[in-house]
């Protein structure tokens, strides 16, 4: 059965964002598209599509990019 479409025009400033924040993480600390699929549980095929902004990721996959981000954060911190 075919996923209902969803309204881009309304999701577009927030799927530009997170783009931004997966890639800009993934940037800053060296991170591959593969490896951070692999950390946070999903394949490499759904970054590309976060940070080309054409889809917003599911939440559980937003949860486990922010307690890897939180991770990161606490240990430059230490």
């Amino acid at each position: 059965m075919a996923r209902p479409k969803r309204d881009n025009n309304a999701a577009e400033p927030e799927m530009k964002r997170i783009a931004i924040e997966f890639s800009q993480f993934r940037t800053e600390n060296n991170l591959s598209q593969k490896l951070l699929a692999e950390v946070i549980g999903i394949s490499r095929r759904t970054i590309q599509s976060i940070e080309a902004a054409r889809i917003i990721p599911q939440k559980k996959t937003l949860e486990a990019f922010k307690k890897l981000k939180d991770k990161y954060v606490a240990e430059q911190e230490a």
